[in-house]
């Protein structure tokens, strides 16, 4: 879907490039994070997919096509984005914002209406109660996701979103970030999504691309980064938790022990979780019912037990090359 090949950018006046020789392969109906600290060249990436900015070398394939080969208007408007600062007009209603690209895109009038009500149901916002509302009318929260029904308005199969959640509090942040997933579970769109939380880069991500100085310093899918970071700066970036993120991640069926080696053991359970259920879910599981055992199940069959001494010698291991 979205290929790079050593891409650089450098800017005019500076001598050290700000995008290092990326290279980079992005698959149809995937989130790719870019995540690292300010200045690492995430947000250059993202405005090079839709030409804001322009690459110095290297080369830039959506669906195969060179975009440097396609017209900057034309490629735009396939391609939703949504930034930190949200970017709505103030001087129009939320309606009327939402409406920009199916309006440049000659879209019939009923066609044009129909999809505002669809997209701002889909967003969690009422459109009798927001769609004639100004954005200065609405909460933060209530504002972003207007940002993403307007990203998403012409149905464009890639959306571009830089820190789309950082300008909100916590609570509504992570609220924002469950919508969204739930969102993309039907929408399925491409993503290309900056952040520089790694919480939230591990929580959103299908794929992470860590970056510093402008280079690509690690790839993979959280769980791959969590288990085997690269090197000292992605540990740090990853944080001294990093085990207890990684059973976040990983799943009970790869810890637990199976009932054909202890036969009985599941007798014991007072509490039991799916085999596909976090590994951190359990943990919490046997701290509230005080019990240092679970049954694991595969729908209503046992098939059998994670033990905190599991978990413990897992976290063991985490820890020994942090």
């Amino acid at each position: 879907m979205i290929e790079l090949k050593n891409v650089r950018k450098i800017y005019p006046g500076t001598t050290l490039p700000a995008v290092d020789e990326v290279s980079l392969f992005i698959e149809k109906g995937k989130v790719c994070i870019f995540v690292g600290p300010s200045g690492c060249g995430k947000t250059t990436i993202l405005k090079m997919l839709n030409r804001l900015i322009e690459p110095t070398t290297g080369r830039i394939f959506i669906n195969g096509d060179n975009i440097m080969d396609v017209d900057p208007d034309q490629l735009r408007r396939g391609i939703g984005y949504v930034i930190q600062q949200i970017g709505l007009l103030p001087h129009r209603t939320i309606e009327q914002n939402v409406e920009i690209v199916p309006r440049l895109l000659k879209w019939p009038e009923d066609r044009i209406k129909k999809r505002v009500v669809e997209l701002l149901e889909i967003v969690g916002l009422d459109p009798k109660e927001t769609a004639w509302k100004y954005p200065y009318q609405l909460s933060g929260g209530q504002m972003q996701r207007a940002g993403v029904a307007r990203a998403l308005a012409s149905d464009p199969p890639i959306m571009l979103m830089d820190e789309p959640f950082g300008a909100v509090d916590p609570i509504i942040r992570e609220h924002l970030q469950d919508e969204f997933l739930k969102l993309q579970q039907e929408v399925k769109k491409t993503i290309c999504f900056v952040t520089h939380d790694i919480n939230e880069a591990l929580k959103m991500g299908d794929y992470l691309v860590v970056l510093e100085s402008g280079k690509i310093v690690q790839k993979g899918s959280p769980l791959e980064v969590l288990s085997s970071p690269a090197n000292d700066f992605v540990r740090r970036l990853l944080g001294d938790d990093r085990g207890v993120k990684l059973l976040d991640l990983t799943r009970i069926e790869s810890l637990m022990i199976g009932e054909k080696s202890l036969p009985h053991n599941s007798e014991k359970c007072r509490c039991f979780i799916d085999v596909v259920k976090p590994v951190k879910m359990a943990l919490e599981i046997m701290m509230k019912n005080n019990t240092d055992i679970v049954g694991v199940r595969r729908g209503e069959e046992v098939i059998g037990t994670l033990s905190w001494a599991e978990i413990k010698q897992h976290i063991s291991k985490l820890s020994g090359d942090q």
